[in-house]
This record gives structure tokens, C-alpha cells and sequence, in this order.
């Protein structure tokens, strides 16, 4: 039988872990059949899977292209209009990000209030909004340029600024609301 080898990362804190477990060696020491050996190993890889990426150093969302990448592979496939948000951090660094509105094929209906109560629930410092157009056309449409508008009067008062607008398209496209005539 082939041995299956297990290299598990010992955690920020805590007793130290040892290295490498094989799942016959695991087998000989709790006294289990081989089989459940290796789910056990298994079940231990996937623990260390997710905690390696629970403990990855978040993205940085400082300019319109690092938003656009962050957001383009949940945004990109779907061909209906989503807005969602990215909660950052006092160093541009994401906190969380949320769905606030699911719309139609031509657009959806957000509330400047729905975009905060999000960014305040996650607990953000500043953060930044992204929406796709299906159609392929980045640009902003005037009620792109209001609505964001309004976001950015309202976040302003609360004390959380919006950073950037960002609208994405399936085929990688982007632009800047901020800036407009920024898409690539």
C-alpha cells in the first residue's frame, strides 16, 4: 500500500504540531485500521488548507485596476447586474466583501443606505463599490455617476469615504466612476 504523506503547519498559537504525519504512521499510533488512517490525514490536510488561507495576508485595493481584478472573477460570469462591496482596512486591505444589490439584465436598484449599513457591518475604515455591465461597455451611465454620487455624499458624513467606483466587464474591461475614461 502507498503511504500518503502529511505536512501540517503548526498554528500561530498552541502547542507545536508535528510536520509530517503519514497515514501509516498515524495508523500504528492510534490503532486504526489504514483506511481511516487516511480520511484522518486527509481531514488534517483540509484543516491545514483552510487555515493557510484564512491566515493569507489580505488584498490591497488601492487603485481602480486592483479593484477590478478583486471583483472581476465573481462579476464577470453572471449576466444579470450585481453591485457588491469590499470593506478595506485603515491600509487598503480587505476586511470583507458583500452582495448589497442583485438587479436585472439592465440594471438594479441600490440604496446609498444599503451600501452603508453593509460597509458599517464589516466594519470598514474606508471602501470601495464595484457593479458589472453584461453588455461589455464599461462606461458609467448617468445613473452610475448619480448613484455613486450619492454614496459618496452619504459615506462622507458617516465618516467611512467610498474610495472608488468600479464597473467590470466579462471580457476584463473596467472603469473608474472616480475617474472616468480609466477602463483599459
Amino acid at each position: 500500500m502507498a503511504e500518503i504523506g502529511l505536512r501540517i503547519v503548526p498554528p500561530c498559537r498552541g502547542p507545536p504540531v508535528p510536520r509530517a504525519l503519514v497515514a501509516r504512521r498515524l495508523a500504528e499510533r492510534a490503532e486504526l485500521a489504514l483506511q481511516a488512517a487516511t480520511r484522518l490525514a486527509a481531514a488534517f490536510e483540509l484543516g491545514r488548507r483552510l487555515h493557510a488561507a484564512r491566515t493569507r495576508r489580505p488584498k490591497r485595493l488601492r487603485r481602480p485596476r486592483d479593484v477590478a481584478r478583486f471583483f472581476h472573477p465573481t462579476l464577470a460570469p453572471l449576466v444579470h447586474e450585481e453591485d457588491r462591496i469590499a470593506a478595506l482596512d485603515a491600509h487598503d486591505r480587505v476586511r470583507g466583501a458583500r452582495m448589497v444589490c442583485r438587479g436585472g439584465l439592465l440594471g438594479g436598484s441600490v440604496r446609498a443606505a444599503d451600501v452603508l449599513r453593509a460597509a458599517i457591518e464589516l466594519g470598514a475604515v474606508a471602501f470601495v463599490l464595484a457593479h458589472n455591465h453584461p453588455g461589455g461597455d464599461p462606461a458609467p451611465s448617468d445613473d452610475d455617476v448619480e448613484l455613486t454620487r450619492e454614496i459618496e455624499h452619504a459615506a462622507h458624513l458617516i465618516g467611512v469615504p467610498l474610495q472608488d467606483h468600479v464597473i467590470v466587464t466579462p471580457a476584463g474591461r473596467f472603469a473608474s466612476v472616480f475617474r472616468a475614461g480609466s477602463s483599459r
